[in-house]
């Protein structure tokens, strides 16, 4: 008895947004010069696979790149590096022969320890935690005091006025990509179900009513789906979609 074709299964749940879309509109890459040729059945499934990955691709693309990205991330960098030399300089003097500039870093340090790793945050959160840090700061002058000391107080201001326009810029993206309506993540699953009907199809075809072209397209899209399965081999699952 002949072997069953079968293909070979991929964790679409383990691939990002940018890869799905990449690895459905492939798949339509391939079917398209032989649609006529996979049935009326294949044909109309993947009619409806192109129309559904396309959009998805489409919008994909458009969340991934707003106008204010590359504006938000060389901001999220200076009030990074702006933390990094306050921290720099907190770390030097905490070892001073002058006894207040040494107190007055270990002091900061103790107060900046709960926020050391602030950059390694979300953007939101990292945003949020130097609001909080840098109002407590504001409200206790002995912290003041301790950054004059060191001569980090106009760094410390410098952050505040550089996490002011991260957060404006922020929420002016977070505003940006609510208007662009549906989102990528609420397209996926629709062009998952498409896919994974097309899919079918063509597995079903290759095993039942098998020809040259139908036989070489399985082979194109089993190929691609092998290409995808080894991103997805150290990924867990994120359990809303099922294994294609």
């Amino acid at each position: 008895m002949k072997e069953k074709q079968k293909f070979s299964s991929v964790y679409l749940d383990r691939l990002t947004i940018e890869e799905t879309a990449a690895l459905l509109n492939l798949t339509v890459d391939d079917a398209i010069p032989v649609r006529n040729e996979i049935g009326e059945m294949g044909n109309a499934a993947l009619t409806e696979l192109e129309e559904k990955a396309r959009a998805f691709r489409a919008q994909s693309l458009r969340s991934q790149k707003s106008q204010l990205t590359d504006k938000m991330n060389e901001e999220r960098k200076v009030c990074t590096n702006v933390l990094a030399e306050i921290k720099k300089t907190v770390v030097y003097e905490s070892s001073s022969r002058n006894e207040l500039k040494k107190k007055a870093a270990n002091d900061l340090h103790f107060f900046l320890k709960p926020n050391w790793d602030i950059p390694k945050s979300p953007i939101g959160d990292q945003i949020d935690q130097t609001v909080k840090m840098l109002s407590l700061y504001r409200a206790n002058p002995l912290l003041i005091t301790a950054a004059q000391t060191i001569a980090v107080d106009m760094l410390m201001d410098e952050l505040e006025v550089g996490n002011a326009a991260l957060n404006a810029t922020f929420k002016a993206r977070e505003l940006e990509d609510g208007k662009l309506a549906p989102s990528s993540s609420s397209l996926r699953p629709s062009a998952i179900d498409s896919y994974n009907r097309f899919c079918t199809i063509v597995e079903q075809a290759a095993n039942y009513t098998p020809n040259p072209t139908i036989l070489e397209l399985f082979i194109k899209i089993d190929m691609l789906r092998k290409r995808y399965q080894t991103l997805t081999r150290d990924r867990k699952d994120k359990g809303t979609t099922p294994v294609a």
